[in-house]
């Protein structure tokens, strides 16, 4: 018989232990101070209720609780997103991971927590049997060198400030990925959380000759690659989503990367400009909580539009 946890909100000491636990796979390269130094105050984690479980006053597993709004068939709901699930080495095969995530669940279905959202770093057959749908998750990857199949015509990327235009930011998100059947929303403070979590991203408005705003894409330089962390545009028809593809790639010529991609949506026009494949980490996976309709097709689906600076 596995030996009981016990299962509790953690305090500083435990939080300090579990944060301390994970440095072996999510360290970023850092020493086992800067790791914890790192993660104590990131803007992302800072926001998270951390749950650990317990063996004789043992942290032995633990997650991250992230509070969330979503939007789900025009109804904007209260949701939870899940991080930094783990359990020590020792400990595995025991069931603890289970019960860790149930006894969140719960407590959150309480809470009125429509869904819980997970990335999923492992086979996602895990969390499948744990009641979690899996979601469409595409990443896709263009050489700057290759030949675009079509130029950006009148548009392009132009730098801006995002805190000095974060209200028409604000709003052009929330018009674009609104309007899908599943979103995540963002309120005033989780944008600055976003712009605190990934300070050197730089942020394009997407720009005609007339100099009107048509969407922003916010991108983030990693070694040779630069990665489309999100994006929202002021209409979802094809056309425009691969003036801002072309664009990017334009963009990251000018820059010298080699690659531009990242997270992308099923769509034509990304099929066209990027080699989209399945993501064999950071997968999307979705339970309903207090959630009363199901997570059907449509639904799902929507979450193919998840941005990448939304990952917790």
């Amino acid at each position: 018989m596995n030996p009981t946890l016990n299962i509790h909100p953690a305090s500083h000491e435990e939080l300090l232990a579990a944060h301390g636990n994970v440095h072996d796979i999510w360290s970023k390269g850092l020493s086992l101070e800067e790791h914890l130094r790192y993660r104590l105050n990131s803007p992302s984690h800072r926001r998270a209720c951390w749950i650990v479980g317990c063996l004789e006053g043992r942290v032995v597993t633990s997650l991250g609780c992230y509070p969330m709004q979503f939007r789900i068939a025009g109804q904007e709901l209260p949701g939870i997103s899940i991080g930094s699930v783990y359990t020590l080495g020792d400990f595995r095969g025991c069931n603890f991971a289970p019960q860790l995530l149930q006894w969140v669940e719960n407590d959150q279905r309480q809470r009125q927590a429509a869904i819980s959202l997970l990335y999923s770093d492992i086979k996602p057959e895990y969390y499948a049997r744990l009641g979690y749908a899996l979601c469409p998750a595409l990443q896709g990857w263009r050489k700057t060198s290759a030949i675009s199949p079509a130029a950006a015509g009148r548009f392009r990327l132009a730098p801006i400030s995002p805190r000095e235009h974060l209200p028409a930011l604000m709003k052009m998100y929330a018009d674009y990925h609104g309007g899908m059947p599943l979103s995540i929303a963002r309120d005033a403070d989780y944008w600055t959380m976003t712009l605190e979590r990934f300070p050197d991203d730089t942020f394009h408005a997407l720009v005609a000759d007339d100099g009107a705003w048509h969407g922003y894409a916010r991108l983030g330089r990693r070694g040779d690659d630069l990665h489309l962390t999100d994006f929202a545009m002021v209409d979802s028809n094809e056309s425009l989503a691969e003036a801002l593809y072309a664009a990017m790639v334009e963009l990251g010529r000018t820059l010298g990367v080699t690659r531009v991609g990242g997270w992308l949506p099923d769509s034509e026009a990304a099929r066209r400009y990027f080699e989209l494949t399945p993501r064999r980490t950071e997968i999307t996976m979705l339970k309903p909580l207090a959630w009363p309709g199901p997570l059907d097709e449509t639904l799902i689906a929507g979450t193919s539009q998840f941005c990448e600076v939304d990952h917790v």
